[in-house]
């Protein structure tokens, strides 16, 4: 007669296999999760450039108009006061002096406290990955506005021309 074994279990091999098998599941989902952190992380950096460059255009238009509606005299080429081969300092309080400052070291944008974009000297307070640089130059009857955002070695540009019968 044989007698069966009634303490039988898993062999030590079979838990082996299981731990491995387990353990490489769990690898892989946890990598999936960190890919997709940091394609979450560049996809936000990606967006807030983006935002920057546009508002650096929308400035340089709304300052053009600021200066086309007060009777300002346009000079250099039809732009006036702002035209400058690389304007690194227009932000939300160029608003107010309707100008930007040629050739200035601020093209590093920091953020305040109450959360908004301008731009500062490198190593103040609330500085950023970005650096903002606008260039308004003649196209034949256009001016092309160009906004250039570095981080990180990328570039994100927004493209802008105003054309003479809109100022």
């Amino acid at each position: 007669m044989i007698k069966k074994n009634k303490n039988s279990g898993f062999t030590l091999i079979e838990m082996l296999v299981v731990v491995f098998v387990l353990g490489v599941g769990l690898i892989g989902a946890l990598s999936f999760f960190n890919i997709n952190i940091n394609n979450q992380f560049e996809a936000k950096n990606e967006l807030i450039a983006a935002g920057l460059a546009q508002e650096g255009a929308d400035l340089m238009r709304n300052i053009r108009d600021y200066s086309d509606l007060n009777g300002i005299e346009w000079k250099n080429d039809g732009f006036g006061p702002i035209l400058n081969p690389s304007c690194k300092t227009i932000d939300y309080e160029s608003l107010s002096s309707h100008q930007c400052i040629k050739g200035s070291s601020l093209s590093h944008v920091c953020i305040n406290s109450s959360g908004r974009y301008y731009q500062c000297a490198d190593g103040t307070s609330g500085i950023t990955d970005f650096e903002r640089t606008i260039s308004v130059k003649k196209d034949g009857e256009a001016l092309e506005i160009v906004c250039e955002v570095k981080w990180n070695g990328r570039v994100t540009q927004a493209k802008d021309y105003l054309y003479k019968n809109s100022f």
